[in-house]
């Protein structure tokens, strides 16, 4: 037992490190092809925008996970930076849907194109593991995710 606490403990400095790596990843700014710089907070509603194509600010809020007021400042940066626009819906004078501009699309498929690049050259740099080692680990990671979960419910 004492030997799996201690394997526990480096698989966690490791994962913690890994998130850590990822997360000043994340807060980097990336041009997706429009010579705009864009943050992941940025691009992900461009995504999610892109995506639910015709949703408006409150649809985007609980699709992203933040409020109303939060989603409503992203959407306006993104306005003045000519990559989402503000349209009436059809159904309804009172309501506004969101759309992307041809500035937003490029944006959209350029993350899509940076995504699957990433996918592919950590496919190609982990080749050595079977089908079967990777689903192991995304169960294992699946466990750890509910894990902290359930343990963070029950600490309150």
């Amino acid at each position: 037992m004492d030997d799996t606490v201690h394997l526990f403990q480096d698989i966690a400095a490791q994962f913690i490190q890994v998130m850590n790596k990822y997360s000043a990843l994340e807060k980097r700014p990336i041009d997706f092809g429009t010579d705009e710089l864009l943050y992941p907070s940025e691009i992900h509603t461009i995504e999610a925008i892109g995506k639910g194509r015709g949703m408006n600010i409150t649809e985007l809020g609980g699709m992203l996970g933040v409020t109303k007021g939060a989603v409503s400042q992203k959407v306006a940066r993104l306005v003045r930076k000519g990559l989402v626009e503000k349209i009436k819906a059809p159904s309804s004078e009172k309501e506004i849907l969101l759309k992307l501009t041809e500035k937003g699309w490029i944006a959209f498929e350029g993350h899509e194109k940076f995504h699957m690049g990433l996918y592919v050259d950590f496919i190609k740099y982990i080749e050595d593991f079977s089908a079967d080692e990777m689903k192991r680990f995304s169960e294992i990671l699946k466990k750890l995710e509910d894990h902290i979960e359930g343990y963070g419910k029950n600490r309150k």
